[in-house]
Parts: structure tokens; C-alpha cells; sequence
């Protein structure tokens, strides 16, 4: 399939920012800028977390999430108030090794003074994996031209406690056709309607979103499924993955996966794959990262 990712934007400059952009400082005609306060700057920031213990990525009232841990850790390094953006939304118990946020401070921190200082303080199931400083017309969600997710099942007698919550567990006496898999998988590639594949829509959220790559590989008593698209709609990878289930189980016709893309009808697939196997793998900010992912996925 022939790949047509978005024009790569410029993302790599970097520029300064006042603090209070609107407090420029003017009598009559005059054009001269206070400088007395400190440039504001945007950093972004890789994040990795076990899911397992969270009630999901966004940020909530009561609820332990990844964004009030994260909030709470920068707020007390830099001394403010922070909230923090993310490139992708993940449910309760879904993990990430690539997760991106961005946050802005006026704060004299350098980056590794940033890197050091979280993973001081952040629970052990969060990690920063890299951090730099990066332009203001950088955004971790709308900046990206694609995502990675993967999907771990397991095919075994047994469930291992140890692996339990990171593998979707499918018992190896129950009908499974790794062949079915590989083939009907392929069928999400292109650019389609998925909003079959997801209970709700942001208000004004594009339900068509482009795959670039469903691929599936088998390592002993492993399955791995990797996706590769443009964009996710809420849960569309929880329950594309739990019809292709479906059908390589025998429990759904072979023609579900084709007749729920060409028949797009709001949350019309029911099934929901369990999130515990399901990862973030890397968000892709460049037409070439785009393309390297595409021609050797991860693992391959």
C-alpha cells in the first residue's frame, strides 16, 4: 500500500515567549517590550508508565491518572502551577512507552535538571524517558503525524500472575487462525470511516483516520498486533482488535470487519478488547519517522 502521510511541518524551531505575551508595554506609539520577567519556554517530554495502577491517562477530579501525577511532579520542581498536554488519551490500565507531553515554564531549570528531577520524585511506575526544549508551535497531539500501538496476546494453558496485567490472555484449547488474523487485520490499512469502532466522537472529531500499517507477527506463544494510523478515535484500537478476535475465534463472520468499515454506524462493534495487553508505543513527529516505522515496525 502505497503510504501518503501529511507534509511534514516545520517543528524544530524554537522561539521566546514573555511570560504575559499580552503585556507589551506601549505609550502612544512606542513599540518597546518589558523585559523585566522571565521568558517563558515549552518543553516536551517521552513518558513510559505501567497503566496498571491508574484510572487512565487524562487528567480527572479524584482519580489517580498519569497527567496528576505528572502535574503534581512538574508543580513542585518548577514552583507553579502546571498542567501538562499529551499526544494520546489512554484508558484505565492501557500502557506506554511513548507517550509525549508538553508543558510551558518561565522557571530557570535546564533540561537535565527537568530529566533528573522528575524520575526523583515521580512514582516507579512513570518514567521520563527523554526531555528537551522545543518551539511554541509544538503540540504532543496536534503536531503528530501518526501513532504505534500494540497489542501482546498471549496463547497459553494458563495465565501467568506476573503477566496479567500486560498480555490479553486467550486460552491455546480455544479455536484461534493465525492466518484469519494476518489477513482480516489488513483489511483496516487505508483511509476509512471508523466510527463504527468507537461509543463516541468528540464534538467535531473526524472519524476517518488513515492505517497505515496493521501488521501481525507470532513469537512462540506471542501475538503481536501493531497499528500505525494517523489517529486514534476512543477505543477504536480496543475494539478493532477485539472483532478481529471475534472472527479468528469463530465467534463473528468473516464479513464483520468489512461490513462495520463499509457501513460506518457509531459504536456499532461491541466488542472491546481487555485493555491490559494494549500499549503506546511511540508517537511519530516526521514524515521520515512516519515512514521508518511503516517499512520495519518495531520488533520486526
Amino acid at each position: 500500500m502505497p503510504l501518503t502521510p501529511p507534509h511534514n511541518r516545520d517543528r524544530g524551531k524554537t522561539s521566546n515567549r514573555y511570560e504575559d505575551e499580552g503585556d507589551r508595554q506601549m505609550g502612544g506609539n512606542t513599540n518597546i517590550e518589558i523585559t523585566n520577567r522571565p521568558l517563558l519556554r515549552n518543553f516536551r517530554a517521552t513518558v513510559a508508565y505501567d497503566g496498571a495502577g491508574f484510572s487512565g491517562s487524562q487528567l480527572q477530579k479524584v482519580d489517580r491518572t498519569i497527567e496528576s501525577e505528572l502535574n503534581k511532579a512538574l508543580s513542585k520542581i518548577l514552583a507553579h502551577p502546571v498542567r501538562v498536554k499529551s499526544a494520546s488519551r489512554t484508558d484505565s490500565g492501557v500502557h506506554a512507552t511513548g507517550q509525549v507531553i508538553s508543558f510551558r515554564t518561565s522557571a530557570p531549570r535546564t533540561v537535565e535538571e527537568l530529566y533528573q528531577g522528575l524520575n526523583s520524585i515521580l512514582p516507579g511506575d512513570i518514567r521520563i524517558t527523554d526531555c528537551r526544549e522545543t518551539g511554541f508551535d509544538f503540540h504532543p497531539r496536534f503536531s503528530a503525524v501518526g501513532k504505534v500501538y500494540l497489542y501482546r496476546i498471549l496463547r497459553a494453558r494458563e495465565l501467568p500472575p506476573t503477566s496479567r496485567h500486560y498480555v490479553l490472555f486467550v486460552e491455546d484449547h480455544k479455536p484461534f487462525d493465525l492466518d484469519l488474523l494476518v489477513s482480516y487485520a489488513k483489511e483496516f490499512e487505508g483511509k476509512r470511516d471508523f466510527r463504527s469502532f468507537s461509543p463516541r466522537l468528540e464534538e467535531g472529531e473526524n472519524p476517518v483516520k488513515e492505517i497505515y500499517l496493521a501488521d501481525v507477527r507470532e513469537d512462540g506463544q506471542l501475538v503481536e498486533i501493531r497499528f500505525i494510523g494517523s489517529g486514534f478515535l476512543y477505543q477504536m484500537v480496543r475494539r478493532m482488535t477485539g472483532l478481529l478476535l471475534a472472527v479468528t475465534q469463530g465467534r463473528e463472520s468473516y464479513k464483520s470487519v468489512s461490513e462495520a468499515l463499509m457501513k460506518p454506524e457509531k459504536g456499532r462493534v461491541k466488542y472491546n478488547a481487555k485493555p491490559g495487553g494494549l500499549f503506546l508505543e511511540k508517537v511519530l513527529y516526521s514524515d521520515n519517522d512516519l515512514e521508518e516505522a511503516i517499512s520495519k515496525p518495531a520488533g520486526s
